[in-house]
């Protein structure tokens, strides 16, 4: 068995930060607001993309099992809360970020988005 790829693992996590900050820039442009998360919408839309995101970059990780691709995902969900803390933390914005509940809906979309994978799929054989 091949050692796991964690490098590959850290820098789609990276990857996945940097297209939230873009998404979430980008609708604070389409909503004309600073603040776009106060928008449900916003995070929901954002929530669906991180999805789509997440289960895009866990096929090119090739999980074997099921809970192989759950393990990304918990780990690029955390990746990202702990990203965006230790950008909040300094500059007292952690009720902004976190305050909210659509928020969660992103880390929950990037959690569960390798899961979404088609059974053959985790098949070695692919």
């Amino acid at each position: 068995m091949p050692p796991k790829p964690y490098y590959k693992i850290l820098g789609f996590g990276l990857l996945l930060f940097i297209i939230t900050m873009a998404l979430l820039f980008i609708m604070s442009m389409i909503t004309g607001s600073e603040q776009p998360i106060d928008f449900w919408w916003v995070s929901a839309v954002i929530a669906v993309l991180m999805t789509l995101c997440s289960l895009w970059f866990s096929r090119k990780l090739h999980p074997s099992t099921a809970s192989q691709a759950f393990t990304y995902g918990i780990v690029w969900a955390i990746m990202l809360a702990a990203i965006l803390l230790i950008i909040a933390i300094p500059n007292g914005t952690t009720g902004i970020v976190f305050g909210q509940w659509p928020t969660y809906l992103i880390f929950i979309g990037v959690a569960v988005g390798p899961v979404l994978m088609k059974p053959k799929q985790f098949s070695p054989n692919n």
